[in-house]
């Protein structure tokens, strides 16, 4: 399942806006599949990636305001695709990258463009503890 939790600016959850369920025949896990097919190729409609397209779309939709909403994701989000789709509906999304991307101009790249910007704001967040430590927290469908 992958699915979209609304909540305000204080955290509080107001519910999920989205919700995807698939299954996969079979997995061979993703360097195995990139030795058959080069994935640049296949189009985003036939990628289990479209889930953060259509989750985007309809969480927007559901919110009725893009422009306040700020959708959020991991590495795995960071698809073209899904910039051009947020910015065709007018909302806004905040990306864990994986590539350090062409910005601007495609004269720079986005982490030499974040060095020029100045720190907006900083939010503090907990996280799990085991022995002292910080637990990293992985999810699997």
């Amino acid at each position: 399942m992958h699915s979209s939790l609304a909540i305000t600016t204080d955290g509080l959850p107001l519910g999920l806006t989205a919700t995807k369920f698939w299954t996969r025949k079979e997995f061979k896990g993703c360097n195995a599949l990139k030795r058959k097919i080069n994935p640049t190729r296949v189009p985003i409609e036939k990628k289990e990636s479209i889930r953060w397209l259509e989750n985007l779309k309809q969480s927007t939709a559901l919110l009725n305001h893009p422009e306040r909403c700020v959708h959020i994701g991991d590495r795995e989000s960071d698809i073209y695709e899904l910039f051009c789709t947020a910015e065709a509906l007018g909302t806004h999304f905040l990306v864990r990258t994986c590539v350090d991307r062409l910005a601007g101009d495609g004269k720079h790249t986005i982490a030499a463009e974040m060095k020029e910007v100045r720190v907006q704001d900083c939010i503090a967040s907990r996280c799990a503890m085991k022995k002292g430590k910080p637990v990293r927290s992985r999810t699997r469908n």
